[in-house]
């Protein structure tokens, strides 16, 4: 295992910089935040707000699509990386530019869904790369680890930014346009900083000598890898559900909103308690991932949508129950949001080293058809309402837990790895 210890002190923190300035940055966009409410005030539009998320999803598996065959052709990582970064960094500054002049309505919010979707398929080939990285630079349970420190760390980072983005969500002093370019320029700048963290990592294997690029091959392969993978096979199980109980939780801030008939001020408070929920699991998560596992990682985050879910229903039907309550709700949809770490470690976990990349593409790609959950959740709410929507998602998001209960515990996982580490070995001799 040297050549992953290799440079850890510096790798870890490098990464920790660099994913701790993309959960800042990454507030101006978050579709259960900033998103929402941007969609809400141009438009009014509950499917428009599932179309982003929706967009999020298949942005991210289409840039999985064009990045995996290239991933083991990539001489120097965080050099590609680096340059991938500075392109899609700089779309929020683009985004900015029709509200600056004073476009609105449904105009502006679709030529924004047009670069949203752009800026995720971008992440999705960014995440390929950034994925193999980390597996190579930290050992598995440092990987987890390192999540969870980056989340924290970018969700405390993220409270400064949320101060700044409630200022200007509030103020008077700028109309409904220039707040929220506002809050995309700051998100750019915050983002851009990145590529100074992923520079500094220091790649312990590079690649000497790319293999010879067979994209056909390279897709033939998918069917044979997840037949022979029992591990495979149930984590996808497992996830399948989970993308319909998760969608529920983006609109959680505007139901709360339109619930409660909150002013903008209270509204944008809202945002700030999502910050504080990401604070929470990113050492909640993060240490249940080091000490237990992504197995119970999973598990926590399905059964805090439940949870929210339950407490969002009851706000329903007893208003009674106030901000108060719906703040701690919008925590703990923030907590649960965070079930990203836990399902992208434990495809790195179960993979070999030669099909860190397959594993990674096969986990986005079999949420292609499960990414219009969030249109779907945004038009049952639009004709049906919120509670019918709660529903549907609490119920997926219980069939979920169920199928994680066979997911591999982390003795289980530390053997499997053992085996992969044995066979890695007998191939490079």
């Amino acid at each position: 295992m040297d050549y992953i210890k290799k440079g850890y002190g510096r790798n870890y923190w490098a990464l920790v910089f660099e994913g701790a300035m993309f959960t800042g940055g990454i507030v101006a966009l978050s579709t259960g935040g900033v998103i929402a409410l941007f969609i809400n005030v141009m438009t009014g539009s509950n499917t428009l707000i599932g179309l982003a998320v929706t967009l999020q999803a298949l942005g991210l598996s289409v840039g999985h699509l064009l990045g995996a065959p290239y991933v083991n052709m990539i001489r120097r990582l965080p050099q590609y990386l680096f340059k991938v970064m500075l392109v899609q960094r700089s779309i929020p500054l683009i985004m900015a530019i029709p509200l600056f002049l004073s476009i609105g309505g449904y105009p502006v919010v679709y030529v924004f869904l047009t670069l949203f979707a752009l800026f995720w398929t971008f992440d999705g080939i960014i995440t390929l790369g950034w994925g193999e990285l980390c597996a190579r630079a930290l050992k598995p349970d440092l990987r987890g680890h390192m999540m969870g420190m980056l989340t924290t760390m970018g969700c405390i980072f993220s409270l400064l930014v949320g101060l700044v983005v409630t200022w200007l969500l509030a103020t008077p002093i700028l109309d409904e346009y220039n707040r929220f370019a506002y809050i995309f320029v700051m998100g750019s700048a915050i983002l851009m900083m990145t590529v100074l963290g992923i520079r500094l990592v220091n790649d312990p294997s590079p690649i000497k000598i790319p293999e010879k690029l067979d994209v056909k091959k390279y897709y033939k392969q998918i069917p044979s890898i997840i037949r022979n993978s029992k591990a495979m096979q149930h984590i996808l199980v497992a996830r399948i559900p989970s993308y319909i109980g998760f969608a529920a939780l983006s609109f959680i801030i505007v139901f709360g909103v339109n619930t409660l008939d909150l002013s903008t001020v209270q509204g944008s408070w809202l945002v700030y308690a999502g910050i504080i929920g990401g604070i929470i699991s990113g050492i909640v998560l993060g240490e249940a991932s080091r000490r237990y596992g992504n197995k119970v990682n999973i598990i926590l985050c399905n059964i805090f949508v439940i949870i929210v879910l339950t407490m969002s229903l009851l706000l329903v039907n007893i208003p009674g129950l106030g901000y108060i309550w719906l703040f701690a709700t919008c925590i703990l949809a923030s907590i649960a949001g965070s079930n990203w770490f836990g399902y992208f470690n434990y495809f790195l976990d179960i993979a070999t080293v030669k099909e860190r990349s397959v594993y990674q593409l096969v986990g986005q790609l079999i949420g292609i058809p499960f990414s219009f959950a969030g249109i779907l959740m945004g038009i049952v709410v639009d004709m049906y309402g919120y509670v019918v929507m709660f529903i549907i998602s609490g119920m997926f998001a219980f069939i979920s837990i169920i199928f994680s209960l066979r997911l591999l515990s982390k003795g289980k996982m530390e053997e499997l790895q053992i085996v992969n580490e044995i066979d890695r070995e007998i191939d490079n001799n």
